[in-house]
């Protein structure tokens, strides 16, 4: 609470502010800051491992800066000594958050890049249409959500997921998608990706968010 204070309110909340839809301009940008988060964390050798709407604030007063908080499940990918990786295993517990894990995660596998830029990519999806095809399944044990949500995630193409968002949205996704377990992801071409919608639609990069 602290924190959200001294930074301002989360992504989730300026969601619900505008009726669960954010415009394509505010998520390139956010699309943009979330990626520099990512990569810097990545470059420290880390995974954060529970990316969400809630865990990315607003700067206050500064409202074009946005803060990636909670490292409180962060783990390490790779010795920050040998540069050695750690490698693709079935692990006990499912870290992160059910909606936006991505399906490697989601089956009960070790995380790797690669799985925090799928999170990503379900984030943007999430802000820009209001939701995921899978955001309201019920469960009576996290058992069967974790189940139910891992199979419509699984069957669902990257073509239905992004239906109606610009063509990067799905160019984004199958990036990271086809990504390897080890493969370094190529984060400014990522970042383009969104650039690019803002350059087609005539907005500028200039972190003035709608809100």
């Amino acid at each position: 609470r602290l924190v959200q204070t001294l930074l301002g309110d989360s992504l989730e909340k300026k969601w619900l502010e505008n009726n669960k839809s954010l415009n394509i301009k505010d998520i390139c940008m956010i699309a943009i800051q979330t990626l520099d988060r990512i990569e810097y964390v990545h470059s420290k050798n880390y995974l954060h491992r529970d990316i969400k709407p809630e865990n990315f604030l607003v700067g206050h007063p500064d409202s074009s800066v946005i803060y990636l908080i909670d490292f409180g499940i962060a783990k390490k990918y790779r010795s920050s000594r040998t540069g050695k990786h750690i490698q693709s295993l079935k692990i006990k517990k499912i870290n992160g958050t059910i909606i936006f894990l991505s399906i490697n995660a989601q089956r009960g596998n070790e995380q790797s890049r690669k799985d925090e830029l799928e999170s990503l990519g379900y984030m943007y999806i999430y802000l820009a249409k209001g939701g995921l095809p899978w955001s309201n399944i019920k469960a009576d044990k996290m058992e069967d959500m974790i189940t139910k949500t891992g199979i419509m995630k699984s069957k669902i193409s990257v073509e239905n997921l992004c239906q109606k968002l610009p063509n990067e949205f799905c160019q984004y996704m199958n990036y990271v998608k086809k990504l390897s377990f080890e493969r370094k992801p190529n984060y400014e071409y990522l970042r383009n990706l969104f650039k690019n919608i803002l350059f087609r639609i005539k907005e500028r990069l200039d972190n003035i968010f709608s809100w």
